[in-house]
């Protein structure tokens, strides 16, 4: 069995390695990027079934009954706006199912108090370092911070995250419910079998509450991202809007836009200069306005104007104030698809089944399939029919 395993080992490693690179200098590191991230994949789904095989998880079963569960501890060691803003799905349907516990959070996103702290039911936000070794320091405490409270449920909310079960190890809990994969080396108390369907990653964490409680409702509401805001917190998004607009755009529809993506999820400023001529030839009387990620920040098009908010919370109030929020798949559009915004994403590098926004009124575009006129008609024509 063991020669198995290594010899499994080396295959697999041989395949994540990365191939000689081929095309263009941004070609070619985006693919070491990707090979590299493929590595680091293959380590550490090595390193989680090796430990699988020693820690002997313990029998479990898939049902835990409400009864007695005062506090709850979800954690997700992640330091990426886009997946801590996943997990609010499952925190409004903990909040619904057991609406007298205290729900905390073991998060490594560096705002995720500002941004979460408002939530229902929300006590204590563990901030755990992120992939920053002059922050190590900050890790004793935290796992201090972790260990301090004995919680009835903690919960695992993905199939494949080693930092969060780490965290799910380290705590102390009556009940730990997780996904049960052949990676999964924490022993739970309750766990659900990964479902066959390929699930939207902000779906994963409610499908495992509703098959691991037993309050935890099915028939709900299809999830949706959840950023509740105060009416002051709107109303300041909606004079922010309105004050960066030119005088002679006062009276035309807002339409922000966010450019800057990572990697090969970027679309450059040609395809934007395209996109935006297509759409305005169509839509002369809407005003675009870029939503931008620093105050230094250029201007895809020096024709509208620019917005760097800090706040996340300021910034989601802004997006709400706009008519249409366009995107490539980035932070900013889980952000957008929080808000009552109807926002439309645009995907070339990444799956759009598992990360798309999420509510009725927004829309996934493939752009690596279609040009920027087609991408501006498709987001156009969805907008007018769902606004109208």
């Amino acid at each position: 069995m063991l020669r198995q395993l290594a010899l499994s080992t080396l295959v697999n490693l041989a395949r994540a390695l990365p191939a000689a690179p081929a095309g263009t200098r941004r070609d070619r590191r985006l693919a070491l990027r990707e090979s590299s991230k493929a590595l680091r994949r293959e380590l550490r789904r090595i390193a989680s079934t090796g430990l699988r095989r020693i820690s002997h998880p313990r029998p479990f079963t898939s049902r835990l009954a409400s009864e007695g569960i005062r506090r709850v501890l979800v954690c997700r060691l992640n330091g990426r706006l886009g997946n801590t803003l996943l997990l609010t799905p499952l925190l409004k349907r903990l909040h619904e199912s057991l609406p007298e516990a205290t729900i905390d959070l073991a998060l490594s996103y560096p705002q995720a108090r500002a941004l979460l702290g408002h939530f229902p039911g929300v006590g204590r936000i563990i901030a755990f370092p992120h992939k920053d070794p002059r922050a190590l320091w900050r890790f004793p405490a935290a796992v201090a911070a972790l260990r301090a409270v004995r919680y009835d449920l903690a919960i695992d909310p993905v199939p494949e995250s080693t930092s969060g079960r780490i965290a799910l190890a380290l705590c102390r809990a009556r009940h730990r419910l997780g996904y049960d994969t052949a990676t999964q080396w924490v022993p739970l108390s309750h766990a659900v079998p990964r479902p066959r369907d390929v699930l939207h990653h902000g779906v994963e964490p409610v499908y495992l509450l509703e098959q691991g409680l037993a309050t935890a409702s099915g028939a709900a509401a299809p999830p949706a991202l959840w950023l509740p805001l105060e009416p002051a917190e709107v109303a300041a998004g909606r004079a922010l809007i309105a004050r960066t607009l030119p005088a002679e755009a006062a009276t035309r529809e807002p339409i922000g836009f966010f450019a800057n993506a990572t990697g090969a999820k970027r679309l450059g400023a040609a395809w934007w200069l395209e996109f935006w001529s297509a759409f305005l030839e169509a839509e002369p009387a809407v005003a675009p306005l870029e939503f931008l990620p620093s105050p230094d920040s250029p201007r895809t098009d020096a024709r509208f104007p620019g917005l760097h908010v800090r706040s996340l919370r300021e910034l989601a109030a802004a997006i709400g104030a706009t008519r249409l929020f366009i995107t490539p798949d980035a932070g900013p559009m889980h952000l957008g698809s929080a808000t009552p915004a109807p926002t439309v994403a645009l995907f070339c590098a990444s799956d759009p089944t598992r990360y798309r926004p999420m509510k009725p009124l927004d829309l996934a575009i493939d752009v690596s399939r279609c040009s920027a006129r087609d991408a501006a008609q498709r987001c156009r024509e969805w907008w007018r029919t769902r606004t109208a």
